[in-house]
């Protein structure tokens, strides 16, 4: 079946209420837990660190988070977002991603769901419902890290090419020949739009790392699903670029979101590099982008881009 197809389960209602209650808890909860791991993800990995030792500890003050302060969402708002030992703030990111992965746990839970009478489909579900988890929660770990530094690592988008493919094949999931087109295809048309920008602008005009999220998401959802994604992404990354510009003019301020050329290469101590004449363009982090549009075509598929296209083809016509 295909991901999230909407035949694969059935409604919730049809479960004995308190059981369908008490498994979309278990399953935000379930998502909030990996989501304080993949906090740990988006701190550590840019930096080379250890996913495992030492144990997490406040930055400030390097005081250990004993467990009854690591508890996921709950510890930050008893806290208020603060160390216990010292008082400084924790970014509430922290609280912000253990959230977001509970609530898309609690999705994939939702559009899953199976009866439980039958033990075949239930032990399907769950693995798919495990394999896609591993795709949202690598997609938010590449959102924040390519925010923060403007890059995406390969152990995520590579290692989650490697789990698309794996679950396409072995799971019960339908056509997994679309899924290897999709990878194929997905690094195939950006690293076209990576080469084409060495000839024309003499530079990269699309991160490398970008070439392999989409090769990610094209394993993960079959090649169908990549014009939408990538329709999705650009809309959405002109649209907060132009937002980051009207920001800009009028408080005279730094978006934090798009940068020159010549800082980005500041920030990758890349000056010189490129040509000098080359005129200055904006830059902007495609990768979070790429992400969120991947998790709208897994939750909405092609139907959300169907029905912006007839709203817009009404709205051309005055209807």
């Amino acid at each position: 079946m295909d991901p999230l197809d909407p035949g694969a389960g059935v409604p919730l209602g049809e479960l004995a209420g308190g059981i369908a209650l008490g498994l979309q808890i278990y399953a935000f909860v379930w998502g909030a837990v990996w989501g304080s791991f993949i906090n740990v993800v988006i701190h550590r990995v840019p930096l080379g660190a250890s996913l495992v030792h030492p144990p997490s500890a406040c930055a400030a003050c390097g005081a250990r988070i004993r467990w009854f302060d690591n508890i996921p969402i709950v510890s930050y708002l008893a806290l208020r977002g603060r160390c216990r030992a010292c008082g400084s703030g924790y970014s509430p990111r922290y609280m912000l991603v253990e959230l977001l992965c509970g609530v898309l746990s609690l999705a994939l839970f939702r559009a899953l769901a199976v009866p439980i009478g039958g033990l075949d489909p239930l032990i399907d579900a769950a693995w798919q419902w495990l394999w896609l988890q591993t795709f949202v929660y690598g997609l938010v770990a590449i959102t924040f890290i390519d925010l923060e530094h403007l890059y995406i690592p390969d152990e995520i988008s590579i290692g989650g090419l490697m789990l698309g493919l794996a679950g396409a094949h072995f799971l019960p999931v339908e056509a997994p020949q679309d899924h290897t087109l999709g990878a194929l295809a997905g690094a195939g048309f950006l690293g076209l739009v990576w080469a084409v920008g060495w000839v024309v602008y003499r530079r990269e005009a699309m991160g490398l790392g970008d070439v392999k999220l989409l090769a990610m998401i094209g394993a993960f959802l079959g090649w169908r699903a990549l014009p939408f994604v990538l329709f999705a992404a650009a809309v959405q990354a002109l649209i907060a670029t132009l937002l980051a510009r009207l920001y800009t003019a009028a408080t005279g301020k730094a978006a934090g979101l798009t940068l020159s050329t010549a800082e980005l290469d500041a920030h990758f101590d890349e000056e010189g590099r490129y040509d000098e004449g080359l005129p200055e363009h904006t830059a902007i982090p495609f990768g979070p982008f790429l992400a969120l549009a991947g998790i709208e075509a897994l939750f909405f598929g092609g139907d959300l881009l169907w029905a912006a296209a007839e709203a817009i083809n009404r709205a051309l016509l005055g209807q």
